[in-house]
């Protein structure tokens, strides 16, 4: 009896078809994602039209090239109501920066006029872009919206990413990957850290240490954690007993800018047994983006307690915040500050190593038994 086996090309035959139905499977199985993924792509090309006619315009005539006012967030949302875009809940900017929304009728105009404050009419031979693009949704919802910055040379435009597989950690990770300092944008231009951007830790994602992924990880600590809420706070995180989490979502540290930490806690319940200290703050990083930075530029994962800093609260209903800011490296062979600094004139300093920073919190501290809520751990680059 004779034997026939599968030849080479039958093989290929059969795994090129498996490829076809897997994909296929997986749009039928996610097309809410496929759609996300096409509108990524969209968001990606408007970004590299965009960036391409400054380029062609600062090329042509670079004098004459004006790219807008300083301290302002151009974005793609009509406004004909307020030129400082007051008709939306945004985000909001540290002084002194605002918002700028151009009409319903102007918005998409080449000239100036529109929601990028570029004449790009003034091109020798016309405009590379009929319209201005915009994002495919345009809405205030998750800032799926283009904004464009200056600082009066340089420029930058960002834009967000819908895909999970083109945000933080995925298989095609766009925002972290762009040479910008949002971790939450797609940054495009020719200085990509001017914007100034807010990021709040609502949420209690778990990952792994060092995962690079939005999520919290516990270093230390027995105690538990709940995602909760009550009629005056919906999202809070209810903390029993001691703990120690670092968010694991690399921050790039731009030593120009000024961050501000602020960290609010309410005591909800005084321990029994132990201690009851808080402390917030971030992880010092170094450049390749795993190994801890101490004050002393010692590989550790030693904390800068910015806002909270064995801070003992009340136990109250009232809610606690504080806050911290850092600007800037220390000078080579000194430490950076490892405590509070209050004052925004006043900005503590990292040690040089320091590349990125992990937001922090440690709660309960020492072997504390009590309850602590935490309502936020938020980040804000001015």
């Amino acid at each position: 009896m004779s034997r026939r086996g599968f030849t080479l090309l039958e093989l290929l035959i059969v795994v090129g078809i498996l490829s076809v139905l897997a994909t296929t499977a997986a749009l039928v199985v996610n097309p809410l994602e496929y759609l996300r993924q096409s509108r990524d792509a969209k968001r990606i090309a408007d970004s590299a039209s965009m960036y391409k006619a400054i380029q062609l315009l600062s090329f042509d005539n670079k004098a004459a090239t004006t790219l807008g006012a300083i301290s302002t967030v151009y974005i793609s949302l009509p406004d004909t109501a307020s030129s400082t875009c007051g008709s939306y809940a945004l985000p909001a900017l540290p002084a002194p920066w605002q918002y700028h929304c151009a009409s319903d009728a102007d918005f998409k105009k080449n000239d100036g006029t529109g929601w990028m404050p570029v004449d790009f009419s003034a091109l020798t031979g016309g405009s590379p872009l009929h319209t201005l693009p915009i994002d495919p949704n345009n809405s205030i919802a998750n800032a799926q919206y283009y904004s464009f910055v200056t600082d009066g040379d340089g420029y930058e435009l960002a834009v967000s990413m819908e895909a999970s597989t083109n945000t933080t950690g995925g298989a095609t990770d766009k925002t972290s990957s762009d040479g910008g300092d949002n971790p939450t944008s797609y940054e495009l231009g020719s200085n990509l850290v001017i914007a100034p951007w807010s990021f709040e830790f609502t949420g209690f994602p778990v990952v792994a240490l060092n995962s690079n992924l939005p999520g919290w990880y516990k270093h230390s600590g027995t105690g538990t954690t709940l995602a909760t809420g009550d009629a005056q706070n919906p999202h809070y995180l209810q903390v029993s007993g001691p703990v120690l989490y670092g968010w694991q979502q690399n921050i790039p540290f731009n030593p120009d800018s000024v961050y501000k930490i602020e960290c609010r806690a309410q005591q909800e319940t005084l321990p029994i047994t132990g201690g009851r200290s808080a402390y917030c703050g971030f992880f010092g990083i170094a450049a390749n983006g795993i190994t801890g930075v101490s004050t002393s530029g010692g590989s550790s994962y030693s904390a800068h307690y910015r806002a909270f800093s064995n801070t003992t609260l009340a136990m109250s209903p009232s809610w606690t915040t504080a806050s911290g800011y850092t600007k800037g490296h220390a000078a080579t062979g000194v430490n950076g500050t490892s405590g509070t600094c209050t004052s925004i004139a006043a900005p503590c300093k990292v040690h040089a190593k320091v590349q990125f920073i992990r937001p922090l919190f440690m709660v309960n501290y020492s072997l504390g038994d009590g309850i602590m809520n935490f309502d936020y751990i938020k980040v804000t680059k001015i």
